[in-house]
């Protein structure tokens, strides 16, 4: 674990050092002037989360972007950890003063798809007011997602590259199943049966720092 982690971090220098010789981009230039990018979450790739997406230029104040993160581990502190997120995202870029980085910021409406098998670790069951699982059990469900995001780009040397900060959240829909650590259905209340579980959160679930390449 610790090698993969200094090799992005190593990846991200040599990435961040190659702009150094190119020439600086101008004032005036807009951050959004390729029909499309690639982009890989720095932040979620150091902890081995791969986090990828790619925008596209719909108009000239309008993105579509889709993203994806995938995680899969068979035992993580007793229990599988298993979980796909797929978000659809259409982004406003507000035209901002001459002096200023043109369309560096952006709003974006979200709605995102998800599966997942997991156990919730101690430190989130306060936030989404869930008591603690034992250890083995887990969740398998699917969730869907509808929120905002919030974001800027930063510019680099190359023109072919930027950073963009983000940060997103909304609610959170959940609909799971609960299995104790031999794979058997566990139900909160024996006397209702009911063929899911289902919970809602509001909570910030997005969030990182991408390293963007214009096509």
């Amino acid at each position: 674990m610790k090698k993969k982690i200094c090799f992005c971090l190593l990846f991200m220098c040599l990435i961040l050092n190659s702009q150094i010789n190119d020439n600086h981009i101008k004032k005036n230039d807009s951050l959004f002037d390729s029909k499309a990018e690639i982009k890989l979450n720095i932040l979620s790739a150091l902890v081995m989360i791969p986090n990828i997406g790619i925008e596209v230029k719909v108009s000239d104040k309008l993105g579509y972007q889709l993203d994806t993160t995938a995680l899969s581990y068979d035992s993580m502190d007793g229990s599988p950890v298993h979980v796909t997120q797929i978000f659809n995202e259409l982004r406003f870029y507000p035209r901002l003063k001459s002096n200023k980085n043109q369309r560096s910021f952006y709003i974006g409406a979200h709605w995102g798809y998800g599966m997942f098998t997991l156990r919730l670790p101690k430190f989130i069951t306060s936030f989404v007011d869930s008591a603690p699982k034992d250890e083995g059990s887990y969740q398998s469900g699917r969730n869907t997602y509808y929120g905002i995001t919030f974001g800027k780009k930063i510019p680099l040397k190359s023109k072919k590259f930027n950073l963009e900060l983000f940060i997103g959240g909304g609610s959170s829909q959940s609909y799971y199943k609960n299995y104790n650590k031999f794979e058997n259905r566990i139900y909160e209340n024996p006397d209702s049966r009911k063929i899911f579980n289902n919970s809602g959160e509001e909570l910030i679930y997005r969030g990182g720092v991408m390293l963007s390449y214009k096509l």
